[in-house]
Order: structure tokens, then C-alpha cells, then sequence
């Protein structure tokens, strides 16, 4: 499907030459009242001598751009992969002990994270930030992003790390192998495959026993032993009656002795393709044509955001990143990763390359509102955080409050001079450090230009949530 093209939709609409320019500092101010680019009491948005409008400045931004923002366009998939895939997404009898499902860290309620700065998996109790709240299991040591539009047809990494993705040949590279199932339907699919085997997350650990008294065998497989461990997982759908059905229904030509968790994974990554694509928001309103889906301040942050504050040099093209790995300077708390625990080094893990060191994934900015807290553990809690941290990410670092954490988590944050010589000696080029003040005099018209980030239907998400799921188990 083609995307609709900002630049063409506002150029026709305009009758657009080549103007050029940006937004000065005066009208980049932190004061909304006074966020318009003119004085007089019109609403064109000009100064009545000629200037360009700031639609025409937008548009002409936006024709500069080697991966220029698009409208996105929606996902639908068959009703009954759906159907399957919203069950198994509710279910905790993926986890090993029953007590977890995807939705725990994936949760509606909280914009299809879980609201704490890094995740807790199985073991603890409640929902969002109250399972910190109770005795609980080590933290797993990073955020839990958020699913909005993940089933774009564009997408070819995921996770903080990259540890999938789709490589050029057209194979997926995951943790437990590449292509580790036949007939795996994409990076999404293949996401919903790892954390079932990862004992923080969903596995759990030899020993454990499930919520219902029973052993909990998934946690007795070896750790390397994937296809074994999806087998199991397998093994326990189909002796529940409503799943055979849910299944012969999404997959009718399979002989049920023919089904493998990569049916189950690709029901998951459809339930989440469609129920989490979201295509309305005012910006996508914008760049289909309707200038009026944004005010004079969202506008004004746009030309800040693709201009001179540089966020759009990561964040880019219809969803708002460019999917590659970046070290922006992020506070490290948590119990970090091994060999480098309490640090994590991103991307590093994977590549081993000197230039991965501190870097994750550009996260997606669609729906962003709804997803605090923000980056890899969740340090951030704020959008104003997000914008003053990338003005000056060492200050961040040496100055940030530790009190912004739960009280678990203060004692983890690194504030070690070395480290943060490190942290700084390995930011990325492509980071406009900002010791000019641009960023945070544009504050509030970058706050609200992410806010035009965000589809209202979004925000229904908690009607999504299921009554019950198939096993019985209690929905999380």
C-alpha cells in the first residue's frame, strides 16, 4: 500500500514554490499564548507582507528530508487470527506459572506498556506500577515499549536492542536462532516468541510452581531447548476445548497435529497489528491535507522538531524512527546486563562493536502520551524530561533527581563519574547537543507537537480488555 505523501498533499494544497526558513527563537517560545507567527487578528498565519505561512515553511522542511514523515495506514487481518491472537495476548497459560500474560507488560491501561520504569514479569501481583508495589522478583532490565503500529508493513526491528530483525535476505534474526520455526509471519511474530522462554519475563525457573499447584514444566526444559519449550506451551493450548476451536477456525487446513507455536505467534502479531494500529491522529489529519488538524504551536514544534532541534535526524519517516541504535546519554538504573551488570550496554551485546556501546533502538513516537515513562528504563518520566535531557544529557545525568524513581530503584541509578565520563564520551553523532537553549525555549511547542502525535481513539484502549480468556485464568 502506498503512503500518503505529506509533501505532495501540502505542495498541491498550498501552491507551494520553494519558500525556506525556520521558526526563530521568538516564535519558538515556551509560552503558549504567545505560539502563533503573527500579531494580527487573522487567522492565516502570516504577517500580511509575503512570508511564508508556517504550512508553507512545514512543507518546504519537509521536501529537505531523506525519509520524510507519511501518514500511516491502517492493518486489518482475518477476524478469526484475531480472535485467536486476542485470547493467547490475554492468556496467562503462556507463562510458565500462570501468573503473566502478554498483556501484564503490554497493558491497554497504560498505552501498551506497563507504566514502570523497567519491567517486572512473573512473580509479582497487580497491574502497571503497583506490581512494584508488592514482593516481586528481580526487575528485568529494561522498559517495556509499547506496541502502537508495530504491524507496519516498514517495521524490521524490535526490542531496545534489536535482537529481532528482519536481514535483507529476507530471514529474521531472533535470540533463539534465525528463523527458529517454519512459517513465522514477520518481525512481529517472531517478538511474540521470546519472551515466553525467558525466565524473568514469562518462563520462570526450574522449581517454580504454577498459581494452580501444579509444577511448572516449561521452566524444567533446558534453556536451550526453544522448540521443546514451545511445544510444551502447545501442549497446553490445545488440551483446553476452546482453543482447538479457536484455532481450526484461524488456521483451517491444518490438521490440529500440525499446529507449532509459530501459528500461535503469528495470531498474537495480528491481534496487535490491528487493535494497535492507529491512523488518525492530527498529524496524520495534517498530512493528508488538513491544515487545520494542528495548531499554530503544534505547527511551530513540527518545524522544531524536523529543523533545528534535530529530533527528527533519528526520528523519522511514518512512524517516527529510523529503527537503528543510538546512544543518547540516558540515566542507567536497574540491575543492568550481564557481562556489564549494573550497566547495560544496548546494542553492544549483539554487535560487539565499539560504536553500539550505550545504544538502543530510536523508539516510535506514535501515541507517545500514553506510554510514559519513557526510553530503555524508563528513566525519563516525562515529555518535558525528553526534550530538557537531549538540550544537555550529561547535565541529566549528573543532576537527576533521584527521587523521580521507585524507591526500589534509587539505589540502582549511576551517577559514578566515570561512568558518566563513558556515557558522554559515547553519544552519537547524530545527536544535536543543544547548548544554545533551543530545545527548552521551544519547550512547550515541542510538547505539543508530540502531543499531535497521539490518535484519540487511542485513548479506548482499556475497552479492549477482555472478560475472561479460555483457560480461566484471571485476565491481567
Amino acid at each position: 500500500m502506498t503512503r500518503t505523501s505529506p509533501l505532495l498533499t501540502l505542495l498541491l494544497l498550498l501552491g507551494l514554490g520553494c519558500p525556506s526558513g525556520q521558526p526563530n527563537d521568538d516564535d519558538a517560545t515556551g509560552d503558549d499564548d504567545d505560539a502563533t507567527a503573527d500579531d494580527d487578528d487573522d487567522d492565516d498565519d502570516d504577517d500580511d507582507d509575503g512570508a511564508p505561512t508556517l504550512d508553507e515553511q512545514l512543507a518546504a522542511l519537509i521536501a529537505t528530508l531523506d525519509d520524510p514523515p507519511a501518514a500511516l495506514d491502517p492493518v486489518t487481518v482475518d477476524p478469526a487470527l484475531w480472535a485467536l491472537g486476542q485470547a493467547l495476548f490475554f492468556d496467562p497459560i503462556l507463562s510458565g506459572n500462570k501468573d503473566v500474560a502478554c498483556a501484564t507488560c503490554h497493558h491497554p491501561m497504560h498505552g501498551t506498556s506497563d507504566g514502570l520504569h523497567i519491567t517486572l514479569g512473573t512473580g509479582a501481583t497487580g497491574r502497571g506500577p503497583e506490581r512494584a508495589d508488592a514482593p516481586h522478583r528481580p526487575y528485568v532490565p529494561r522498559h517495556s515499549i509499547d506496541l502502537f503500529n508495530r504491524g507496519d508493513a516498514s517495521v524490521h526491528t524490535l526490542f531496545w536492542d534489536g535482537k529481532v530483525e528482519e536481514l535483507e535476505d529476507g530471514s529474521i534474526f531472533t535470540p533463539a536462532g534465525t528463523d527458529p520455526l517454519p512459517g513465522i509471519d514477520g518481525v512481529l511474530a517472531a517478538q511474540a516468541m521470546i519472551p515466553v522462554l525467558d525466565p524473568l519475563e514469562m518462563r520462570g525457573v526450574p522449581g517454580d510452581l504454577a498459581i494452580d499447584g501444579t509444577t511448572n514444566e516449561i521452566a524444567a526444559i533446558p534453556m536451550n531447548e526453544h522448540t521443546t519449550a514451545w511445544a510444551a506451551l502447545m501442549d497446553r493450548l490445545l488440551a483446553i476445548s476452546e482453543y482447538v476451536d479457536l484455532f481450526e477456525a484461524a488456521f483451517p487446513l491444518l490438521a490440529e497435529q500440525d499446529l507449532t507455536f509459530a501459528h500461535a505467534a503469528n495470531a498474537i502479531a495480528a491481534y496487535e497489528a490491528q487493535t494497535y494500529s492507529f491512523t488518525n491522529s492530527p498529524w496524520d489529519q495534517y498530512l493528508r491535507g488538513d491544515t487545520s488538524a494542528l495548531g499554530d504551536d503544534q505547527k511551530l514544534g513540527a518545524l522544531l522538531f524536523f529543523g533545528n532541534a534535530g529530533c527528527g535526524n533519528c526520528h523519522s519517516g511514518a512512524l517516527l524512527s529510523d529503527q537503528l541504535f543510538h546512544a543518547t546519554g540516558v540515566p542507567q538504573l536497574g540491575p543492568g546486563k550481564q557481562p556489564a551488570a549494573p550497566f547495560d550496554w544496548g546494542r553492544e551485546f549483539l554487535t560487539s562493536e565499539a560504536a553500539d556501546h550505550f545504544a538502543f533502538r530510536t523508539p516510535p513516537l506514535r501515541n507517545l502520551t500514553l506510554s510514559a515513562p519513557y526510553m530503555h528504563d524508563g528513566s525519563l518520566t516525562t515529555l518535558e524530561h525528553v526534550v530538557v535531557h537531549y538540550s544537555d544529557p550529561r547535565r541529566t545525568a549528573e543532576v537527576f533527581d533521584v527521587n523521580l524513581l521507585h524507591p526500589d530503584l534509587q539505589g540502582t541509578l549511576q551517577q559514578d563519574p566515570a561512568h558518566i565520563a563513558d556515557l558522554v564520551a559515547s553519544l552519537s553523532s547524530e545527536l544535536p547537543l543543544d547548548d544554545q537553549g533551543g530545545l527548552t525555549i521551544g519547550l512547550n511547542n515541542l510538547r505539543s507537537f508530540l502531543v499531535s502525535l497521539t490518535d484519540p481513539a487511542a485513548e479506548s484502549l482499556p475497552d479492549t480488555l477482555p472478560q475472561s480468556v479460555p483457560s480461566g485464568l484471571a485476565v491481567p
